[in-house]
């Protein structure tokens, strides 16, 4: 949220100065069209991962009322759960960060012009 807040406050300091040109004004859409296919893949992460950790704590709740061996694969099974919903944090935090890096690299390239 902080990036957005940042890219809304350049945005409108830009606007505040003056007119844009049609290249700051395509590059202005190509970073917010980055930063919404961004958000969009932090938030599907974000449901996915709450799914995950729910399920997991169903599989603890399960072990604690299971005897032995049972007890020990639920409480397996909910760690790699917990650990595979660290894993797509993760891969959703670079795929967030290679969206919006290419986004950058667009709007750079479209005042280059």
């Amino acid at each position: 949220m902080t990036r957005f807040a940042l890219a809304a406050a350049a945005a409108f300091a830009l606007t505040a100065c003056g007119s844009q040109t049609p290249q700051q004004q395509q590059a202005e859409q190509l970073r917010d069209q980055a930063d919404a296919e961004a958000d969009a893949i932090e938030a599907a992460a974000e449901n996915q991962t709450a799914q995950m950790k729910v399920e997991a704590e169903g599989l603890l709740n399960q072990a604690q009322q299971a005897p032995g061996y049972d007890a020990e694969r639920l409480k397996v099974r909910a760690d790699a759960m917990r650990d595979e919903a660290k894993l797509v944090e993760q891969q959703a935090e670079a795929r967030a960060k290679a969206v919006r890096d290419a986004g950058e690299a667009k709007a750079s390239a479209a005042l280059a012009k």
